[in-house]
């Protein structure tokens, strides 16, 4: 995204939320269906059950490892779904790492998550399992579904939510909202993705639907909203942050997130011009405050650590981002001028290194062949050549 670290980040939907679509490249994603949203519950009064807002319907799909699944696996267990596609480059990255944060945040083995792909045409079971694995999913509790047309037109207007598959020139349009429904098959919550506070409230009330006493009964403004700890040192480690936190399924996908490997000693192109030296004080601040210097090319989509992580963990997550090494076919450049070279795997637009490989967008100018991080500077690039082009 358009700073250089990018994992997780949800106020619980009310009948008046937000309702504003974005448009992206290949994918309009709206953060809350307009009928699920009229549905939204209010929070619950201290003793006070959730509300019963309507029946989930009867689904029949096939999971990440090819086998069948249905909303019969689901019954006795309380359940979190979501709508997203694996190609996605706006809020379904977002959307899946804060899932990840939820299955973190609530180990009930009560408590299941459901995404049902919205792309039937290009999200194969074989597709997603790459994704789940990619995401460090507990697939014993977190189901990706790939669905048909029919079936998940079915499955998304009774659960009350906005999704348009494919059309024919490739947009495909869904919204960003979480469910909750509990063991009997009744929906009980719609949440916002897009907001911490929401997250919080649905591991709340997801954990006392399970019959769990939740962790998080402290009022929502005392709540936090941090990353496991654990009793091992291996596993507090910088590399393991990295990992968990979604951070190395976001940055490995250049359409997504900026590569981050042998950056040290860079110089990065900002949105609206300027650069900044990739050292230790950039990569801190785009921990903690993510807007403060954007990259250009990209999305201001990745929400803050502040408060989520510790100090420890921080400088940690810091120190490991720096000591990535330089990826295959990016030649060595010096850490003080802090150039990339060779010219034909940098992005001509905002001046990342590009491993060029299958599916890399490429432009032709000039006798010469450049790569870029994304179609947003390919496009960039098309409409100016000689702006960009080396000579």
């Amino acid at each position: 995204m358009k700073s250089f670290l990018l994992a997780a980040g949800g106020a619980l939907v009310l009948a008046a939320a937000l309702v504003i679509g974005v448009l992206f490249d290949r994918e309009r994603s709206v953060p809350g269906g307009a009928e699920a949203m009229a549905h939204a519950p209010r929070p619950a009064a201290p003793g006070n059950p959730l509300p019963v807002l309507w029946d989930a319907p009867a689904f029949s799909f096939v999971d990440q490892n090819g086998h069948r699944f249905t909303d019969r696996e689901l019954e006795d267990r309380v359940w979190i779904g979501d709508f997203m596609f694996t190609s996605c480059t706006s809020i379904c990255p977002m959307m899946t790492a804060r899932m990840a944060e939820l299955q973190r945040a609530i180990p009930s083995r009560k408590v299941h998550f459901v995404s049902f792909s919205v792309d039937p045409d290009r999200d194969s079971p074989e597709v997603l399992r790459v994704y789940a694995k990619m995401w460090r999913a507990d697939e014993s509790r977190w189901h990706f579904l790939a669905t048909d047309r029919k079936g998940l037109a079915e499955t998304a207007k009774a659960m009350k939510t906005f999704v348009r598959p494919p059309e024919p020139d490739g947009s495909i349009e869904h919204s960003g909202i979480f469910t909750l429904t509990d063991g009997k098959g009744r929906v009980r919550g719609v949440y916002d993705s897009g907001d911490a506070g929401a997250l919080r409230q649905l591991a709340r009330d997801a954990a006392a639907l399970a019959g769990d006493a939740p962790a998080t009964a402290a009022p929502i403004a005392e709540t936090a909203w941090t990353l496991p700890e654990s009793g091992t040192e291996d596993s507090r480690t910088g590399r393991a942050l990295y990992a968990s936190a979604g951070c190395a399924a976001c940055h490995s996908q250049a359409r997504v997130a900026p590569g981050l490997e042998g950056r040290f000693g860079s110089r990065v192109q900002l949105e609206g011009g300027g650069d900044a030296l990739f050292e230790e004080a950039y990569v801190r601040e785009s921990i903690l405050d993510p807007n403060a210097k954007v990259v250009a090319g990209y999305p201001r989509m990745m929400p803050t650590y502040r408060g989520q992580l510790s100090e420890t963990q921080v400088d940690q997550l810091v120190a490991y981002v720096l000591s990535l090494p330089v990826p295959p076919g990016v030649a060595t450049r010096e850490t003080v001028a802090g150039s990339v070279a060779p010219a034909e795997v940098v992005d001509p637009v905002c001046g990342m290194a590009v491993s060029p490989g299958a599916g890399t967008a490429t432009a032709a100018y000039g006798g010469r062949t450049y790569s870029f991080c994304s179609p947003t500077c390919q496009g960039r690039f098309l409409a100016a050549p000689e702006r960009y082009a080396k000579r």
